[in-house]
């Protein structure tokens, strides 16, 4: 089975809606919690599941047992996916009605016993960070303790790379900075990690309607030099930043003669401005990345992702359309340059 998961049961609906309009009709909810499953034949291969937080690809199902048992039975369906010697990275979490995803607990006793068995098959999973280069394990304890284990070979991973997050369970929790002019700055963090690269001191990014500037200050901090764009002023203290150029325009007749390294937007307006958005700067290519956020009025704007997941397909860019945990009514979608 394949086991789609989504922010929270509030979009279960929807994103079930997402699934059988573009996968399959043969959507199993998990009553209560934000938890689809799919038949295994279903072929979710380079897809975009725009109200997914996380993918298991493929998963088997070990049933409730003790966690020694379960543990073992994890480590026999690996033996033969997994070569001595690997790296891997490696997600082992719990699916609660309380309190949603849980890395502690059983989770954490099942994690500890199946990474000890795999280093004795010198196999290794870093404790920090996500590396797209290697294969990825997951292992979801469901609500009934039965557990859904699914790796994706390193070979493969790019064919799923919309649909996987860096994040156990697709759950991420970016800090607060009381420096940062809006709580919006949080959604530029969390696209970087998604994406796997980061906005570095190097870099030229351009941001589109940037008041009060909470992308700008996250470019910043990243030692970027910005030129930020909107009607409005942005805070103070980048008004008064050298390396930010503040211009009053009209962020969609904005042009450059130049690829830049980055173009971000979190402008409030319909889904149809983002794709003019796109257009000009993905499929034009006048950046290197990009990272916009698709607004949405009500549900009866959902169906426009269908415009985006077939501009995703075309445009020379690694994308990745997805719900983020800071997303509201809204989607990201980023892309990087092959």
């Amino acid at each position: 089975m394949h086991y789609i998961l989504c922010k929270d049961d509030n979009w279960t609906s929807i994103l079930k809606k997402e699934l059988t309009a573009d996968f399959t009709k043969d959507c199993y909810v998990l009553k209560g919690f934000p938890l689809i499953k799919l038949p295994a034949e279903t072929n979710l291969k380079d897809g975009y599941i725009a109200f997914s937080s996380t993918a298991l690809i493929d998963a088997a199902l070990v049933p409730d047992n003790s966690v020694s048992k379960q543990a073992a039975e994890i480590m026999a369906d690996l033996s033969s996916k997994i070569e001595p010697g690997s790296k891997i990275n490696c997600h082992v979490f719990g699916l609660t009605e309380k309190y949603g995803i849980l890395e502690t607990g059983r989770a954490e006793i099942i994690s500890g016993k199946v990474t000890q068995a795999l280093k004795k098959k010198n196999i290794h999973c870093p404790r920090k960070g996500f590396d797209r280069t290697l294969g990825f394990l997951q292992i979801l304890i469901l609500p009934n303790r039965s557990v859904a284990v699914s790796f994706i070979k390193k070979e493969d991973l790019a064919s799923y790379q919309s649909l996987i997050s860096p994040f156990a369970g697709g759950f991420s929790n970016v800090g607060d900075d009381l420096k940062a002019p809006s709580r919006a700055f949080k959604k530029l963090i969390e696209a970087q990690e998604v994406m796997g690269i980061k906005i570095s001191e190097t870099d030229i990014v351009v941001d589109l309607g940037a008041c009060p500037g909470g992308w700008t200050y996250v470019a910043r901090k990243s030692g970027a030099k910005v030129i930020a764009l909107d009607r409005s002023p942005l805070a103070k203290e980048l008004m008064e930043d050298k390396l930010v150029i503040f211009k009053k325009e009209d962020a969609f007749k904005f042009e450059v003669k130049e690829p830049v390294d980055w173009v971000v937007s979190d402008i409030v307006c319909a889904p149809e401005r983002i794709l003019e958005l796109i257009n000009y700067w993905a499929v034009e290519k006048k950046c290197k990345n990009f990272v916009f956020t698709i607004k949405f009025k009500g549900h009866q704007d959902y169906g426009l992702l269908k415009k985006f997941k077939n501009i995703a397909k075309e445009v020379d860019y690694n994308v990745i359309l997805k719900q983020l945990n800071v997303n509201k009514n809204e989607v990201t979608i980023m892309g990087t340059q092959y």
